[in-house]
């Protein structure tokens, strides 16, 4: 009896060190000082703002073309900031977007306080700004791993031209279920991401590409969403793994042709 108090007592321990440290688990930030320069970047990034609420102030990119298409805005994954994400803009510009790229709440020169709830409403709110400058019906909206959860959320309540996710996970409670089955994630997590919940909604034409050997977020996950929704568009790249993609003639093919 005493052994199994004992456990009992260490897994609660367990289960509130996950509740109450789970953002370390799911953000991996860097963070940049506010006079950061990207010369890396020469001339092309423009450093742009945007002030959702009080005491809150988000940081982006903005890659701009002659004669732009259209634009995408991209929500990147969940570590370090945008001095590492700007080079989104060498595989993405040469398609004839304008690139939109913004930090989250704690990342690179961005300022707020992380939730779930804010991470959504910061994303349509940089939607909305996005949209009065160029129109909704020129937006492509693009989520890459984390940001596929948040760029699902947009895109379920928005019109807009199309959604692109790369590696994207079904919810961020399957996957946390899935890392820690020995803990009751339904409960502790308050990072759900339903993006099962988010993607039936969504009208305009959905795009899905996901690496057979994706050591973080499992291939399953994709197929199942493409199940879950019948219209989406899902390319399977064999033996990429979660962040080289880009490293395949079929991704790049393909994207060519949806950007088109």
């Amino acid at each position: 009896m005493k052994i199994i108090l004992i456990f009992a007592c260490l897994y609660l321990v367990v289960c509130l060190y996950v509740y109450f440290h789970q953002e370390s688990f799911i953000f991996y930030p860097d963070i940049l000082p506010a006079d950061y320069k990207f010369v890396h970047f020469g001339d092309d990034a423009e450093e742009i703002y945007y002030h959702p609420s009080k005491n809150v102030k988000l940081h982006a990119l903005k890659f701009s073309v002659l004669n732009p298409k259209g634009v995408i805005l991209y929500f990147h994954g969940n570590a370090r900031a945008l001095d590492n994400w700007g080079y989104m803009a060498s595989d993405l510009l040469p398609h004839g977007y304008d690139l939109i790229l913004p930090d989250y709440r704690g990342y690179g020169k961005s300022v707020g306080i992380l939730s779930e709830e804010n991470l959504f409403k910061d994303a349509r709110h940089i939607f909305d700004q996005t949209a009065a400058e160029y129109g909704a019906e020129n937006i492509v909206i693009y989520g890459r791993s984390l940001g596929s959860g948040i760029a699902s959320s947009v895109a379920a309540n928005t019109a807009h031209k199309l959604l692109i996710l790369e590696t994207p996970y079904y919810s961020i409670l399957r996957l946390a279920g899935e890392h820690m089955r020995f803990l009751p994630s339904n409960l502790l997590l308050k990072y759900k991401f339903r993006s099962d919940l988010f993607l039936p909604k969504v009208k305009s034409p959905i795009y899905i590409f996901h690496g057979t050997n994706d050591e973080l977020i499992p291939y399953q996950h994709a197929v199942d969403l493409k199940e879950l929704v019948p219209k989406i568009n899902f390319t399977t790249i064999p033996k990429a793994s979660h962040n080289n993609l880009s490293q395949f003639a079929l991704f790049n093919d393909k994207i060519g042709v949806i950007l088109e």
